[in-house]
């Protein structure tokens, strides 16, 4: 287990890095959305890189705590958060 800590550790500090120049895109492109929940799509590009941080702390304090099965759901966190924001942008896109 302590490899997957590692591994997710190294993947969060990529993906913060990643996840400020995603949201530092998508602001400009949701900035153009005349649509009326582009306020939360502002938001939500904005936690992009929150997320891969709250991800790579957590999966220390679960893999502390030996929650195996927490650990797994901090590596997916992040994730999960991302293919849900590109499917809201997607979204978006398709009503304009």
């Amino acid at each position: 287990m302590t490899w997957l800590v590692w591994l997710n550790t190294v993947i969060c500090i990529l993906g913060t890095a990643a996840g400020i120049m995603v949201a530092s895109g998508s602001v400009i492109s949701v900035a153009n959305m005349q649509v009326s929940w582009a306020w939360l799509l502002m938001v939500a590009a904005f936690l992009i890189p929150v997320m891969f941080v709250i991800g790579g702390v957590s999966g220390w304090i679960a893999y502390a705590f030996e929650a195996k099965s927490w650990l797994i759901a901090c590596v997916v966190l992040p994730w999960a958060y991302l293919a849900a924001f590109v499917a809201a942008m997607l979204a978006t896109f398709a009503v304009l």
